[in-house]
């Protein structure tokens, strides 16, 4: 029998390292026949045994079905009830048996069980240049292109029409960030942007990893005077449009990985920075350990709005410490929203590769 599979299965294929290739080679012209009733255990070996794109996927297994009355309990299975139609391009194929759903129509079905900043993150993931992968080295795997847009998704909402759980994902699409390099660039950039109601800084985020031209170091040993630099987080004067005098045109934040440590990688950094400082883009850089700092990162924003010509609010004491209150549980918050965690419902979701995850491994 046939197997759609969807929500946090679907979201395991979406996180291989080879997804985007999977996506682009087998998009599904027609939507597949959704099975009536709940593939059975053997089923689910024996279509898993022959399909090396499911290796690493984990019980239980999340599939689509087309009757409410062929759901029942299982410890191997958890059936959805499918919709009556979807837009074209919501399933591509692993085999001739076993249909994914695609990025959109995984983020709309994880709605329901994220909450709504886990509901950003996974957004921000889609679009950006990672993977969540509890098994690779890093916890991530890299991807040149994203797996979808924001852009597509709205689309994808819009042919959706009026069902569950499509408004709770455009407020998220409102707040997600495209071309995030890794879960703690989209952090970052949600702390600095987020209005202090929120607990965030009520910066105005311009971009991540979008390139800023800059003239090359070493211009006279390569022959070239330009080169592209992409820093994680760009912030822009709010004067700059109108020619006023400020410190500098723009500040760059970079979240300093494991790599940066790697040996040469320093000099590298110092040649982007100097760069950066050549075109007026004043280049800041953290660490996890400044990161999770609330007075560190209080410091840093401070200079921040200093470089940019931005007035510090003026808050009474009571006030200040409400506002740092909200910002010391963003943080947590943020940390808490991991990927592999969803609790947007009372019995929430838990993938592999979290500490408390009692499902098993195909």
């Amino acid at each position: 029998m046939g197997i759609i599979l969807s929500h946090i299965t679907a979201l395991e294929i979406l996180r291989r390292w080879d997804s985007f290739k999977l996506i682009g080679s087998s998009v599904a012209a027609d939507q597949p026949d959704v099975p009536q009733s709940m593939p059975s255990k053997h089923d689910v070996a024996s279509l898993f045994a022959c399909t090396q794109e499911l290796s690493g996927a984990t019980l239980p297994v999340h599939v689509l079905v087309a009757s409410p009355s062929s759901r029942h309990s299982s410890s191997q299975v958890v059936a959805h009830l499918s919709a009556q139609s979807y837009p074209d391009g919501s399933f591509f194929s692993l085999s001739s048996e076993i249909h994914s759903c695609a990025p959109e129509l995984v983020a709309l079905q994880m709605a329901e069980y994220a909450s709504d900043l886990e509901l950003i993150m996974l957004v921000d993931e889609l679009c950006g240049h990672y993977g969540i992968q509890p098994r690779s080295s890093t916890g991530l795997v890299k991807r040149s292109t994203p797996l979808t847009s924001v852009a597509k998704i709205g689309a994808f909402l819009d042919e959706m029409g009026s069902t569950r759980c499509v408004s709770k994902l455009r407020r998220a699409l409102e707040r997600a960030r495209e071309r995030s390099g890794s879960p703690q660039e989209s952090r970052s950039a949600h702390r600095l942007e987020f209005e202090p109601i929120r607990g965030g800084y009520g910066l105005g985020v311009v971009a991540l990893n979008d390139p800023v031209a800059v003239k090359r170091s070493d211009a006279l040993l390569v022959g070239m005077s330009t080169r592209i630099r992409k820093p994680d987080i760009v912030l822009l004067s709010p004067d700059e449009a109108s020619d006023a005098p400020t410190p500098f045109r723009g500040v760059a934040l970079d979240y300093q990985g494991g790599y940066h440590r790697e040996k040469g990688q320093e000099e590298r950094d110092i040649n982007r920075r100097n760069e950066l400082l050549a075109v007026d883009v004043k280049d800041y850089e953290i660490d996890k350990e400044h990161y999770d700092d609330v007075d560190y990162l209080d410091w840093l924003v401070s200079c921040i709005r200093s470089d940019l010509g931005i007035p510090e609010p003026r808050l009474s004491s009571r006030s200040r410490a409400s506002w740092r209150e909200r910002r010391v549980r963003l943080c947590e918050e943020l940390a808490a929203a991991d990927g592999l965690h969803w609790t947007g419902r009372k019995r929430g979701l838990i993938m592999a590769g979290a500490a408390d995850f009692k499902g098993e491994a195909l």
